[in-house]
């Protein structure tokens, strides 16, 4: 596989994180529960970001199926101002519905891009949590334990360099703050 460019990993990553970013429990874990608005409610960084199945990123014959991880094998620091702007933006699902958030440190030097698009909202429905900013629209799988959240959706991308789409589960993982 080729190696892929870090423009392209966090354009994909803005993309499907926007409006906001997302977290995660462990895997297996036995406290999830069902989540509730209040229990979504609040600031949240992320946490995690994977995907399944894994990929070999850096075409050695090992797949990865940790987003952050391979950013941070990227050569020049650059992958590691990735990782931070994602993993110091703060997000802030409100009590009214709408989403705000805090550019984290080293975004403006990378992405030069807010964590949360303007007039985003967001609702919950069972465990489906439907994101929207204006036109768009995405629905995660949504699992909460604890002070941790996870979001799921399947997503069509070409990791791999074969010059076709695959399908992916990708999951962001937030921690609570």
């Amino acid at each position: 596989m080729k190696t892929m460019n870090v423009a392209r990993i966090m354009a994909w990553a803005l993309v499907v994180a926007m409006p906001l970013w997302f977290g995660s429990c462990k895997k297996g874990s036995d406290d999830a529960v069902t989540p509730t608005t209040s229990s979504v409610q609040g600031s949240w960084k992320i946490s995690g970001y994977k995907i399944d199945p894994g990929v070999d990123f850096m075409g050695n014959g090992q797949k990865s199926n940790d987003l952050l991880a391979y950013l941070r094998s990227l050569p020049g620091g650059i992958g590691n101002d990735a990782v931070e702007c994602l993993t110091t933006s703060v997000i802030t699902f409100n009590a009214n519905g709408k989403v705000s958030g805090t550019a984290g440190s080293k975004c403006s030097t990378t992405t030069d891009m807010n964590p949360v698009e303007e007039n985003s909202s967001w609702k919950l429905d069972g465990n489906k949590l439907t994101l929207t900013s204006g036109t768009d629209v995405t629905v995660y799988d949504t699992v909460i334990s604890g002070n941790t959240l996870k979001l799921s959706g399947k997503e069509m991308e070409d990791y791999d360099g074969d010059g076709k789409e695959e399908a992916y589960t990708v999951t962001l993982e937030l921690t609570k703050v």
